[in-house]
């Protein structure tokens, strides 16, 4: 597997890196692993503990009880959530991994704003802010896209049990089959456009394998990172 190298190539690198890719194909997992690998690195959650205005979109989302007014607000609030989180720890002094960011949120926009209205103002929004932080702020280093089939999406969801996610499964199923059709060929055309190096990962591999891989990518890029 090699080091994907976009044709365009940013003027400014960030002091991070992303691990990204479908829903529940153990990016969290992958991320507070691969920070015991690198000296002083911290992990950005995608998801924090006790936001109580979170669990209420997420749930709202997933139950579809009225999804012209809680797919949006869902979406907003996770956009400009991982904008703040990306603006404020993508250059700190210790290398950042962030578990997913904001350069995912437009497919989940796409397949969720049912109004056309309301996307193309979302879809503004989205590439006002992505090219802030390009320019001000940096690209990561490394985006990681872990990559896996049907069968390993719905076994993993299952397995991590998270009771909006298995309540709601049937109401979503074609929402998630959706996404996981486009979602790796959609990062490697966001990646490719903001001009970020990234790799694909199988995420059926062993963890030990994954992180591995991570790591002699990262060595290639030749940062000013202490691996143990």
């Amino acid at each position: 597997m090699q080091l994907k190298k976009p044709h365009f190539q940013p003027n400014k690198i960030a002091n991070c890196i992303v691990i990204g890719g479908m829903i529940a194909l153990g990016k969290t997992t992958i991320a507070n692993t691969l920070a015991n690998h690198i000296q002083a690195a911290k992990v950005v959650c995608e998801l924090e503990t006790n936001d109580q205005l979170v669990e209420l979109l997420l749930a709202k989302m997933y139950e579809r009880s009225d999804e012209l007014l809680y797919s949006p607000l869902f979406q907003l609030y996770f956009t400009l959530n991982r904008f703040g989180k990306y603006q404020n720890n993508c250059n700190t002094i210790n290398p950042t991994i962030f578990d997913r960011s904001i350069f995912e949120d437009w497919l989940f926009a796409k397949h969720n704003i049912i109004r056309p209205a309301v996307f193309s103002y979302y879809n503004q929004l989205w590439n006002r802010l992505a090219k802030e932080l390009v320019n001000k702020h940096g690209v990561p280093n490394l985006y990681v896209i872990l990559d896996g089939d049907w069968k390993l999406f719905e076994k993993r969801l299952f397995m991590r049990n998270r009771k909006v996610e298995i309540d709601n499964f049937t109401k979503n199923q074609l929402y998630f089959q959706n996404l996981h059709r486009v979602y790796t060929g959609f990062m490697e055309a966001v990646c490719n456009d903001f001009g970020i190096n990234y790799c694909i990962i199988d995420a059926k591999l062993p963890i030990v394998t994954i992180i591995k891989m991570i790591l002699e990518k990262l060595k290639l890029q030749k940062l000013d990172w202490k691996f143990i």
